[in-house]
């Protein structure tokens, strides 16, 4: 991997994805910055770590995010957008959101990384912490544009899977506590239960030679709810499944198929306080 210049090839996947994407004859998505980015990294990439499914899964998520992102600005008071395990993801830069308040945070060997290819401004900002270092909330609570009043968006992008039930459920537990005054919104990517025991065949992931594994995922969407702080409240879920049939070959039946559906595809979890 020397030739990526210390790179974590978990962020290449989504990057590489969405680079991908843009470049094929009709994108889901638009992601010029991506396609930059990978060039000044190595155009090899492209074919070392996507496959036409992660493809295609990670640009329909890429668009659900964009969607659930410009209708929160739209509806907000004064909105203000933290996005968790941000890796090399373009979202701020290509929504074009200047004047939005909004913040990555990632692990400190990440957020070293992306401020080779991301400057801060007034509006945004990385915090290099695990989310597991609470004290990430301190430091968000300090930002110039916090407010007593703001609503706020949390996005969780191909991270939670990696992790524990456990463990999620506290971290969702820490951030209710600590923005308990606030409308929240927290948008969750999970996996189906298949997935968390067939790491090792997701077409994508195996390649990586960190071997990661996915440890939590769900079926249906009351196993989530029981992770769930009290005042938390799914208010939609949305499955890759749902959206440009054509392009899944032979899986576009299995959105047809509940069964089938719900354990062969990612889902974006819509979640609010109440």
């Amino acid at each position: 991997m020397s030739e990526l210049k210390g790179i974590p090839e978990s962020m290449l996947i989504p990057l590489a994805a969405k680079a991908r994407e843009t470049l094929s004859d009709m994108p889901i998505i638009d992601d010029p910055l991506s396609v930059k980015i990978i060039k000044e990294i190595n155009n090899s990439v492209l074919d070392t770590y996507v496959d036409w499914l992660s493809q295609l899964g990670i640009s329909i998520r890429t668009e659900i995010l964009d969607e659930i992102v410009i209708n929160f600005i739209n509806h907000a008071n004064h909105p203000f957008i933290i996005n968790i395990g941000c890796g090399l993801d373009t979202r701020f830069s290509r929504l074009k959101l200047t004047n939005i308040p909004w913040i990555d945070i990632d692990l400190p060997g990440s957020i070293n990384l992306r401020k080779q290819f991301f400057n801060e401004t007034y509006f945004y900002k990385m915090i290099n912490k695990s989310m597991f270092d609470y004290t990430w909330i301190d430091s968000v609570k300090s930002n110039v544009h916090f407010k007593e009043d703001s609503d706020i968006l949390i996005i969780f992008e191909g991270v939670l899977m990696y992790f524990e039930k456990e463990e999620i459920e506290a971290l969702y537990k820490e951030i209710a506590r600590s923005f308990d005054k606030h409308y929240l919104v927290i948008a969750s990517e999970f996996c189906s239960k298949f997935m968390t025991k067939h790491t090792n065949h997701h077409p994508s992931v195996s390649k990586l030679s960190s071997k990661p594994l996915f440890k939590f995922g769900y079926n249906n969407v009351v196993e989530l709810k029981n992770i769930l702080p009290g005042n938390w409240k799914v208010v939609k879920e949305y499955n890759y499944f749902d959206r440009y049939s054509h392009r899944w070959r032979h899986l576009k039946w299995f959105k047809y198929i509940v069964f089938l559906k719900n354990r062969f595809n990612n889902k974006i979890v819509l979640i609010k306080n109440t």
